[in-house]
């Protein structure tokens, strides 16, 4: 996990919150492969910790690139996960549109 500083001062800071256990659990075993597999599991409690509504939160769990540093640190922070794990998972889900614009840019570049 990525060294927070006050989770290293504070034991209790390791706790995770009740309601988050079970996406803790999922990320740290591999079950979460999607973004959207999170639309079941405290939505509300999830957009209302990164500051967004409900429908903003649904958004970009549907194309989850538009997640932003400060929502994935945010997430990882709470859910006492190294970050890089849902970074992970986001850059397997948006490999396929990272292509096309790639292309699309090659493409315009040879005209």
């Amino acid at each position: 996990m990525a060294n927070w500083e006050n989770m290293l001062e504070d034991d209790e800071s390791n706790f995770v919150d009740p309601k988050f256990e079970d996406i803790q659990s999922l990320f740290l075993t591999g079950k979460i492969k999607k973004m959207y597999q999170l639309v079941k599991r405290s939505p509300t409690k999830i957009a209302e910790l990164l500051g967004i509504n409900y429908d903003s939160y649904h958004t970009k769990l549907v194309s989850p690139e538009k997640f932003t540093t400060l929502h994935i640190n945010t997430m990882a922070y709470v859910f006492k996960i190294d970050p890089n794990i849902i970074y992970d998972i986001i850059q397997k889900e948006t490999l396929e549109k990272v292509l096309l614009k790639v292309k699309s840019y090659e493409t315009k570049m040879k005209k």
